[in-house]
């Protein structure tokens, strides 16, 4: 299985037919879809069905395609890291967690790559744990992730600032008016919580005691859907200052009381030479908030 065999699987499903990827690649549209069979010949397993009109992928053909995509950012990134005679160009991969407080990522990224133009900047928003995870195999050179989080085993940098924590709730509810929501009036509502254990552990630690079951009635990564739910009236979101869209007035947070408030940290791969890209970066960022 050669990456440029990935790459004409990856630019299909992307492009939606043969013939248009075909046309995108510069290659003769049987000449594509031969190196297709080719290449389920090899791995013993259709990757497109093709009953109907033009193509779409089987399971296995959007597994492989998923894959396909992790290999191929690892290669450039392999790549970019190990061509000394362009350093300052190929990709710059951040993954960050929702808050305001990534601005100071952000502008040391957008000085850089508006000082070196052949830079590619990738951005993926997620939760600490998914952060962890692409970090971890290869597939960020930098995260941001919102405490609690385990930090030990990355190198790190903290960001300036505080994220505060609350709840989101529907303007129209009984607790919309309050200045804050107090541990005993926490206890007596449905919630919405972050999926990661961490997050649940920090509000019982808040709390002095664990909540129950019946208690969390979602579970969530990111709150834009769970924003969505708290609309329909499920429950109360737990949730960050500043990630409602300002906009909408049917929407409003309210802090916890006493103040809840965790900071955030850039991190990257403490055993794990950086690119020059990277490096750049880095430099850029440190002398930014030194």
């Amino acid at each position: 299985m050669e990456l440029r065999t990935l790459r004409y699987l990856v630019a299909i499903a992307d492009a939606g037919t043969m013939t248009a990827a075909a046309q995108q690649l510069h290659v003769s549209q049987p000449a594509l879809s031969r190196q297709m069979m080719d290449l389920e010949d090899e791995l013993h397993t259709p990757l497109f069905d093709r009953s109907g009109r033009g193509v779409s992928l089987t399971s296995a053909g959007t597994y492989l395609v998923n894959r396909a995509r992790q290999i191929l950012t690892m290669a450039d990134s392999t790549v970019a890291a190990l061509d000394q005679q362009t350093p300052l160009s190929g990709p710059l991969t951040i993954g960050l967690g929702e808050s305001p407080l990534n601005q100071p990522v952000l502008s040391a990224a957008a000085h850089l790559v508006q000082q070196y133009p052949a830079v590619q900047l990738r951005l993926y928003s997620g939760n600490a744990d998914d952060i962890f995870e692409r970090l971890d195999h290869g597939l960020l050179d930098f995260g941001v992730v919102i405490d609690p989080a385990d930090k030990n085993k990355y190198a790190w940098a903290p960001l300036p600032g505080r994220n505060v924590w609350g709840l989101a709730m529907p303007a129209s509810a009984p607790l919309a008016k309050e200045s804050g929501i107090t541990r005993q009036e926490m206890t007596q509502l449905p919630l919405m919580i972050s999926e990661r254990a961490a997050v649940q552990q920090m509000l019982e630690n808040w709390l002095g005691a664990p909540l129950s079951a019946d208690q969390i009635v979602t579970r969530y990564n990111l709150i834009y859907n769970a924003a969505l739910l708290t609309k329909a009236g499920v429950g109360y979101a737990v949730t960050l200052r500043h990630l409602l869209d300002p906009t909408d007035r049917t929407l409003v947070f309210v802090p916890f009381t006493p103040t809840l408030t965790t900071a955030m940290t850039l991190i990257w791969p403490k055993n794990t030479p950086l690119s020059p890209t990277a490096r750049a970066f880095q430099q850029i960022f440190s002398t930014q908030n030194p």
